[in-house]
């Protein structure tokens, strides 16, 4: 029954992606060129059936967090879209040299809005109402500042060494201050969705952390652009698979010292 109204809530979002691309003003770049899809107008199809599978996808990963939310279950899956959604933000506001000032404004609304009713439709149909319960947050300044640093020297190396599709030689003062937003962005979600997490054991948790709730998301988004333009899909895969493996290690490294405290702490 779960899979059918996962399913349900996956093609729901794909048509109101479809609505909301109608009314964002078409952009224009000649960095990338075309990608085959979109030469041979097979994009609408080709975009659907993605988006239908890469949403229901995104929509099931719901159900490893609103076991622990208490509250009204619509607005468990508001959390859970916005935690979605500030992810994409991030990403659509990297200074690429194919991205234009107006896609800056257009994409992180439209994408919100999309994922935020994504969120909805998951509390509706797989969340349950529940009782308001005090809960600990594991909220920590040196859990966000572990997952950070991760990330931005992971960042640091693929500019410097291996020249990925970037505006980092170009403008690396803009494009070194996106890599703070979004890894201090991620470490925040992270954190937030640390809180929901079923899991005592701190590198399985760390893996449906970083692994699966931030790396799937991650990867599903990032899949989405070569529907759309001809690219480098290695450079692509390079740089989803640093992101994913930089934020799980912060994961690692902070669950792994926050154990150490909390037993520290409790011997004391």
């Amino acid at each position: 029954m779960k899979i059918l109204k996962i399913i349900f809530i996956g093609l729901i979002t794909t048509m109101t992606r479809i609505l909301v691309q109608w009314l964002i003003p078409a952009g224009s770049q000649n960095i990338l060129l075309p990608s085959k899809f979109a030469l041979n107008n097979t994009l609408p199809v080709v975009f659907s059936i993605y988006g239908l599978f890469a949403y229901s996808l995104i929509a099931s990963m719901f159900l490893l967090v609103c076991g622990k939310m208490s509250g009204r279950k619509i607005i468990q899956g508001l959390k859970y879209g916005l935690s979605c959604s500030v992810i994409w933000v991030v990403y659509l506001l990297e200074p690429l040299p194919h991205v234009a000032m107006l896609d800056c404004i257009t994409y992180p609304l439209a994408d919100s809005l999309v994922l935020i009713v994504m969120g909805a439709l998951c509390g509706l149909l797989l969340g349950e109402n529940k009782k308001i319960q005090p809960h600990k947050s594991h909220f920590s300044l040196l859990s966000i500042l572990t997952i950070m640093s991760c990330f931005i020297l992971a960042r640091y190396v693929l500019y410097l060494f291996y020249d990925i599709y970037s505006s980092f030689d170009t403008y690396p003062l803009p494009t070194l201050w996106w890599c703070i937003l979004s890894s201090s962005v991620i470490s925040c979600v992270i954190m937030w969705l640390n809180d929901y997490v079923d899991e005592h054991n701190f590198m399985k948790r760390s893996l449906v952390l970083g692994g699966i709730l931030f790396g799937i998301d991650l990867t599903l988004f990032n899949f989405f652009m070569p529907l759309v333009f001809e690219i480098n899909i290695a450079d692509l895969l390079l740089r989803t698979i640093s992101d994913i493996a930089a934020v799980t290690v912060g994961c690692v490294i902070s669950q792994k010292v926050t154990s150490f405290t909390i037993q520290k702490g409790c011997k004391e």
